[in-house]
């Protein structure tokens, strides 16, 4: 089993837009005006269906105070989050990744990001409390187990009538996919040949796709006191995918 947070922090550094959004435009390292406008172009779409549906979920809540962006990479969805919340955090494990994202802010002049190291207990944000959390393509590149635990401490963070959203993978239903899965988690050296059947560099990390048990997640999500979701399905080649929306009692 490969390591995780290693692979990615690789991935941060040499392929830091094509890790957030697997689109062969945003493969090179550095992108020119053009490509980098679409990559957060697309962000800015993503982040406008969200709210879109909170809205039709929840009804209209105003989407002010502390935003969380969880496995913000460089910064897609969280700055699309600072034109609409009072203050916004975004939170990865990849320093690189932060550093990319602090960069374009910077350029933008957003003034109410904060940019922050993401660790399994989440102390960046110790003690903190947000009216909002967003997580997208994120969770699946995290082993299930983990995964629960962080989103359990996530929902204990979420502040009361605070909204969630949340997705995960749960099937994979492409043959060619399970195959290469199996042999990249769980096959010594899998890896490698993985590469070499896909005509990739041999030592190109590989992001994980973890599938999550819908029952365990649903078990999660009521042990911290939801009583309230929403869910929408989706299919990404083959890896199909649900997006949880969550409020907590006010």
């Amino acid at each position: 089993m490969s390591d995780t947070d290693l692979d990615w922090q690789h991935i941060a550094r040499t392929q830091p837009y094509y890790g957030v959004l697997r689109d062969p435009a945003f493969r090179e390292p550095q992108l020119s005006d053009e490509q980098r406008a679409l990559f957060f172009d697309s962000g800015q779409s993503h982040v406008n269906m969200v709210l879109d549906q909170c809205q039709r979920f929840f009804g209209d809540n105003g989407f002010k105070g502390n935003a969380l962006d969880f496995g913000c990479g460089v910064g897609r969805l969280t700055l699309p989050l600072s034109r609409q919340f009072t203050q916004v955090f975004g939170l990865d494990v990849a320093p690189a990744m932060l550093s990319e994202a602090q960069r374009y802010a910077n350029l933008l002049g957003a003034q109410n990001l904060h940019w922050l190291v993401a660790d399994d207990a989440l102390s960046a944000i110790d003690r903190m409390h947000f009216d909002f959390m967003l997580s997208f393509i994120v969770f699946q590149h995290i082993p299930e187990a983990r995964g629960q635990k962080i989103l359990k401490k996530l929902l204990q963070r979420l502040a009361p009538g605070g909204i969630g959203v949340f997705h995960f993978k749960y099937a994979q239903v492409h043959p060619a996919s399970r195959f290469y899965a199996f042999l990249s988690h769980q096959l010594p050296g899998g890896r490698l040949l993985v590469n070499l059947l896909r005509g990739k560099p041999l030592h190109e990390p590989h992001m994980q796709m973890n599938a999550y048990n819908l029952n365990h997640l649903m078990q999660t999500i009521q042990s911290e006191g939801i009583h309230e979701i929403h869910v929408r399905l989706g299919d990404h080649g083959g890896h199909w995918g649900v997006e949880m929306y969550v409020r907590r009692d006010a």
